[in-house]
């Protein structure tokens, strides 16, 4: 196309007064309508799209928080399966996930529902949102065991790009809760900004669940910490079945390491009167008012991991749960000295005989003494 001769010819047709051509004025004027056409239908699908997934995503935690739902549809269905007999619900952290063996516990029972609800990175507010949500969904348990990670009951000084508050809140973030959550977390101390990424989650849902999505759709098109799939690899139990049955005494060390340098500052002066010592007791509450039976456990850990633990630290945590229990009726098991260091991958962690030694054990020291005062 050549500019320099239609430029001229419409200077020629101004001066000579002479009409533009018919034709071609329809034919601008027609891709003009089009586009603008075209334009405002790419909006609307735009528009269209960001609202049925952000209707989507609040009403239901399938993409919202893969986690707790790929769990809550096993339960569901365990319970489905076996409509009579005790319910036995676990509900904890990852300590919980590879711990408690869920299926080798309702095998021994033989007959109820046995199931493990840990997740990883959480503690005792997220524990508070995930039995709301369980009991909201019918899902009311004969017992509840507890698990009670005690960095997670005080809170942490402020970071240098993290705000002061529970340990749990720099890993459960806004846009795996509900807008009907949001106010009770920030309650227990949780920064304000998670009432931000749960609103990025509803005007660009596309882009703030981008991770959650990919990881159901293509979750290898992802590293695994962004997957939020770890739920996946659980089996019909709950049971993230730990990987191996043991580890050398290399990868033993280095696991351990990381594990002390992540606990010990939060161990060295903590006190239990943060937001999870809050959830913690209002989650025993929210148990005796619905008249479900709660066994708090302290979870079994390696020698060197329990040496980290200031002696006054660990007498204020014990002062507090006991405090707990009398208060709201509940039970308290310490289970800490559960395993030999032969148990754990990396002092906190357990491998599989673990894992069976610690089922069996709380099989004889919870459940069986529960069910033989129930019946």
């Amino acid at each position: 196309m050549n500019f320099t001769l239609r430029i001229t010819g419409w200077l020629r047709a101004a001066r000579l007064g002479l009409p533009r051509p018919p034709g071609k004025r329809v034919a601008v004027r027609d891709r003009r309508r089009t586009a603008a056409v075209s334009l405002s239908v790419a909006v609307a699908g735009v528009i269209l799209l960001n609202l049925g997934l952000s209707l989507a995503a609040e009403s239901s935690l399938y993409i919202r928080d893969p986690g707790y739902s790929d769990k809550e549809i096993r339960l569901a269905r365990q319970e489905a399966l076996n409509p009579t007999g005790p319910r036995i619900v676990m509900l904890g952290t990852s300590r919980t996930a590879a711990a408690f063996h869920a299926g080798r516990m309702r095998e021994q029972l033989g007959s109820g529902v046995v199931f493990n609800f840990g997740i990883p990175a959480s503690g005792p507010i997220t524990h508070s949102v995930y039995l709301k949500r369980l009991l909201h969904d019918g899902h009311k348990p004969d017992l509840l065991i507890l698990e009670v990670l005690p960095p997670t009951l005080g809170d942490l000084p402020a970071g240098p790009t993290t705000p002061a508050g529970p340990l749990e809140g720099r890993f459960f973030f806004g846009d795996r809760m509900t807008r009907s959550e949001l106010d009770s977390v920030v309650q227990y101390g949780f920064p304000e900004r998670v009432k931000e990424q749960w609103r990025r989650s509803v005007i660009v849902p596309w882009y703030a669940l981008r991770f959650p999505i990919l990881g159901r759709v293509m979750p290898s098109a992802l590293p695994w910490q962004l997957r939020f799939d770890w739920s996946r690899g659980c089996d019909d139990f709950g049971w993230g079945a730990p990987f191996a049955d043991s580890v050398t005494p290399l990868e033993y060390e280095l696991g351990l390491q990381r594990a002390v340098n992540e606990y010990s500052g939060v161990l060295r002066h903590m006190h239990p009167t943060g937001g999870g010592s809050r959830a913690l007791a209002d989650i025993a509450e929210l148990c005796r008012r619905e008249g479900i039976p709660l066994t708090l456990v302290m979870m079994p850990e390696a020698n060197e991991f329990r040496a980290i633990y200031q002696p006054e630290v660990l007498g204020r945590v014990r002062a507090f749960l006991a405090e707990v229990c009398r208060e709201h009726g509940c039970t308290l098991i310490d289970a800490r000295e559960w395993l030999p260091d032969s148990g754990f991958s990396d002092g906190h962690h357990m491998v599989k005989p673990g894992a069976a030694q610690f089922t069996d054990r709380l099989s004889e020291v919870v459940v069986k003494p529960f069910l033989t005062g129930r019946r």
